[in-house]
């Protein structure tokens, strides 16, 4: 047998134990940047963009379901207001469904196909109600004036030429349908249907003993009703389909789902952060017992755990920062979301959500809530005249001064433009609601100076109530709509007063 040297042995064992300290340094290196890189995995900047983007998207819903509702009463066009905000909710949506793509919940992909879903549909069914509902309000602004001037010509020469029988029934025809006309506007329902199919029935019956210039003026009357018995069923029942397309529910779903998720990616963090410091603890051993054999590396060791006691110093505090920019941010936008930023008074969004309460409330109290739509008389010449800074300051003004008057469970909503809403609850009296609405013209006529400038303004009122049971049967849309067309109504008797709508109700005692 040849003996082996000595010293080839000992070479080989050296390299041996080199090759197995290389590797050991490898797996001990290798682990800790894995519990390093899993313990800083989260990244707040990616929770703060989609929750900005989440809560841009609800506001921008917000919007477009207030800009539905004033199709349905007529405050504006359909098409081009139902489609403004689009194109940006699809770029929102699109960033949100890039940051949620790497999100490892099932459930944060689920609730945003249904949020994407859910905004496609509605976006189908809003195009769909702007289409019809041009021809619907055309109808609905054509037939009271037209209504009036063919009474008017049939109290003339046309009256005279025709027996005063047929003359008396034609008039009482068109006062009942334009009766059962607004009626259906406001409830439609097949009985309303057939009576006013059949009140158009005698008016056609009767036309044929006028001359052919009236009896066209009574066929365009005909061909509006029969719109408006066609397309209030129509768009109505599309409002119920995009309030049933759920879309502020499924931004709230995919609100709570990603908070979810990632709120267990930070609890793996921290549970990785436990390890990477049981881990550290050990390594720190190890070092301490190579340090008894070579100080130079024990002070090489020491400062990288310096280092990563700094660097786990700095994310606590970025942690801390991010989190305290997240709920100023989330606070500033929930109170941009209520409040109009130019007067500080409520928007359209949240004195909806206070009336629905007020109404809720007054059914079971069987009390009575007022609301008072005022629209501003010659604020658009002050706007000519001295600038909107000014018209910004006078209406300021107005909203500060009426406001004032209010009582602390009022509430005084901005539209926007010079569009208020005053909501009263607990009226006791028809007279009650009546001197909220004269202090109300009282303190905007008393805004006569802004920014130096001599103003003049005034305001047209109509006011509206709802009783008990049946205010809140009738619902909120119902009652502002109301309002609004005694408003209106208050603009053409002159400007600068009120008008209390027909279907205003009132406690028993006060009567209506």
């Amino acid at each position: 047998m040849v003996a082996v040297p000595a010293q080839r042995v000992a070479n080989s064992s050296a390299r041996r134990r080199l090759q197995i300290a290389a590797v050991a340094v490898l797996v001990l290196a290798s682990l800790l940047a894995f519990l390093y890189i899993r313990s800083d995995a989260a990244d707040p900047a990616v929770r703060n963009e989609v929750m900005l983007n989440l809560r841009e998207l609800e506001k921008l819903d917000a919007e477009w379901d207030a800009n539905i509702l004033r199709a349905h009463i007529g405050r504006a066009p359909a098409a081009p207001q139902l489609t403004t905000g689009l194109p940006r909710m699809r770029d929102l949506i699109a960033r949100v469904g890039d940051a949620v793509s790497e999100a490892s919940s099932p459930a944060v992909h689920t609730a945003y196909t249904q949020l994407r879903d859910a905004v496609q549909r509605k976006e189908m069914l809003a195009m769909q109600f702007a289409r019809h509902n041009p021809q619907l309000r055309e109808a609905l602004l054509f037939m009271p004036p037209a209504v009036a001037d063919l009474k008017t010509e049939l109290g003339g020469i046309e009256g005279a030429l025709v027996p005063a029988r047929i003359v008396v029934r034609l008039d009482a025809s068109l006062n009942a349908l334009l009766t059962e006309i607004l009626r259906y506007n406001v409830t439609p329902s097949g009985a309303l249907a057939a009576r006013i199919d059949q009140v158009l029935g005698e008016i056609a019956a009767q036309k044929i003993a006028f001359s052919p210039a009236l009896i066209e003026k009574v066929d365009a009357i005909i061909k509006s009703a029969r719109t408006i018995l066609e397309k209030r069923p129509l768009e109505n029942r599309l409002e119920g389909q995009i309030a049933a397309a759920g879309t502020g529910a499924a931004l709230d779903r995919l609100r709570r789902e990603f908070d979810r998720s990632f709120d267990t990616v930070l609890r793996e963090r921290e549970r990785y952060r436990t390890f990477l410091f049981a881990y550290s603890a050990l390594l720190l051993v190890l070092l301490m017992y190579a340090a008894t054999r070579l100080r130079r590396s024990y002070r090489i060791i020491g400062e990288v755990n310096h280092r990563l006691q700094a660097a786990n110093e700095t994310l606590e505090q970025r942690v801390a920062e991010r989190t305290a920019e997240l709920e100023a941010q989330s606070k500033k936008l929930e109170r941009l979301a209520q409040h109009d930023s130019l007067t500080g008074l409520i928007n359209y969004r949240q004195l909806t959500r206070l009336l629905e309460r007020a109404l809720a409330r007054a059914n079971r109290r069987d009390s009575v809530v007022v609301i008072m739509f005022i629209d501003l008389d010659g604020f658009k010449l002050v706007n000519d005249t001295w600038g909107h800074a000014t018209g910004d300051l006078v209406l300021q003004m107005v909203a500060r001064r009426v406001e004032q008057k209010l009582r602390a469970e009022d509430a005084l909503a901005r539209l926007g433009g010079d569009e208020f809403v005053i909501m009263l609850e607990e009226v006791a009296s028809r007279e009650g609601a009546l001197r909220v609405a004269q202090l109300a013209l009282d303190e905007i006529r008393a805004v006569t100076e802004a920014d130096g400038h001599p103003v003049t303004i005034s305001a047209s009122i109509g006011i509206s109530s709802a009783r008990g049971q049946a205010g809140a049967a009738r619902g909120s849309a119902a009652l502002l709509a109301e309002a609004d067309k005694a408003m209106y109504e208050a603009k053409q008797a002159g400007k600068g007063g009120f008008v209390v709508s027909p279907a205003a109700q009132w406690t028993s005692a006060a009567g209506n």
